[in-house]
């Protein structure tokens, strides 16, 4: 199939979707409001080009910049790609599964491909800098190669009232490993949705560390297929609200062959009037044996204005399986804040102590940097409270 016949094909879909659809379980049901207004700037945003070189891999408004490097990393549009036989314009689609991944496959505008080839062992970091000023709707492919290793830092950073979308499909190869870590800036935009599709073949390894800032709508999904066996996957995200930000966050694990094991931890802190839901799927399909998966979610309220909720589902198809949740919503323990403060620490070196204690298995694994800046957002998030 053409591009064309792809797009085509994806609009008839993305246009017969309702917007707010009913669903038997209260675990998919919808928790953020829309209106088909919330829509209309994703459907017609616009290629804009890209504002200028900038280091590492950089994009603006979804428009793909420059390669950081010489090296035998491809990247470059979708549709030079396209042309250049790098890519199958079928690769960098998914199914839909809700409206936006729908609008988002259907009506993309630009994009790019990051190619890293069979037997990559890179110890440098592959930066990718995605930076946006107006309304955008974009669609990436990322191929990493069998038996290669490479570690990818995303840095998302969104300024101005816009509404965006950006789906991104992952490709890990056989034997091939790959450390992922996603931070999302986006307090400043009205709508943001965010997809990452991970398809992982035979003997793969995937750590997806992933930090989020949420806008006034933020909507992020995560979507791991385990597609071979003796595959290992772990999610560990965190998110932080300061005022009237809300998140919808989905990590959903399907679990396709034998031997499979996941791990997936999530974290949110939330103050002022901030809202999330996280949403977290295990899926363990009837081949899929002898799987291991593991799902935790604990969200902290920091004031009584902050609305949390963290809601499970697992679907098992056989039972040779170990599988397991656990999920928490609660307050700063006045006790615990006592017991700090009779130690000398100050009501707000208290407070800040339990934070940091609780988010602590997030971030701490993160890189110097990543993690220290983390932990002044944590500070801000104490000062407005």
């Amino acid at each position: 199939m053409t591009i064309k016949d792809l797009i085509t094909e994806k609009k008839k879909a993305a246009d017969s979707i309702p917007l707010l659809a009913e669903h038997d379980s209260p675990s998919v049901r919808s928790y953020t409001s829309l209106k088909d207004n919330d829509l209309l700037p994703l459907l017609r945003s616009v290629r804009t080009g890209c504002a200028g070189m900038q280091r590492n891999i950089t994009t603006h408004n979804g428009s793909p910049c420059r390669l950081f490097g010489g090296e035998s990393i491809k990247f470059l549009s979708t549709d030079d790609a396209i042309k250049a036989g790098l890519m199958k314009p079928e690769d960098m689609f998914n199914e839909n599964y809700d409206k936006l991944s729908a609008i988002n496959q259907a009506y993309f505008q630009d994009g790019f491909y990051l190619g890293i080839p069979s037997k990559y062992q890179g110890e440098r970091m592959i930066n990718i800098l995605h930076t946006g000023d107006r309304d955008f709707n974009v669609r990436n492919l990322y191929s990493i190669g069998s038996n290669s290793s490479a570690r990818i830092l995303e840095n998302f950073v969104v300024t101005g009232n816009t509404s965006v979308s950006q789906g991104t499909v992952i490709r890990i190869g056989e034997n091939s490993s790959l450390d992922y870590f996603l931070l999302e800036d986006e307090e400043n935009t009205e709508l943001s949705y965010l997809e990452r599709t991970i398809v992982m073949e035979r003997y793969s390894t995937l750590k997806i560390h992933h930090l989020s800032l949420p806008g006034k709508k933020s909507i992020s999904r995560f979507r791991i297929i385990q597609e071979g066996e003796h595959v290992e996957s772990g999610y560990y995200g965190a998110a932080l609200g300061k005022k009237q930000e809300h998140l919808d966050l989905e990590v959903f694990t399907d679990h396709r062959g034998v031997h499979g094991k996941n791990d997936t931890a999530f974290k949110g802190i939330l103050g002022g009037k901030s809202s999330l839901i996280f949403r977290g799927f295990i899926r363990i399909a009837e081949k899929a044996l002898n799987t291991e998966s593991f799902l935790m979610a604990n969200l902290l309220l920091l004031t009584k204005e902050a609305v949390g909720n963290a809601l499970p589902v697992l679907e098992i198809f056989n039972g040779e399986v170990k599988a397991k949740h656990g999920e928490s919503v609660s307050n700063i323990s006045e006790e615990q804040l006592m017991y700090l403060m009779s130690r000398g620490l100050n009501p707000r070196e208290a407070k800040k102590a339990v934070i940091e204690g609780f988010i602590s298995p997030i971030i701490y694994p993160l890189p110097e940097d990543i993690s220290r800046k983390y932990l002044q957002i944590v500070e801000e998030v104490i000062g407005d409270d």
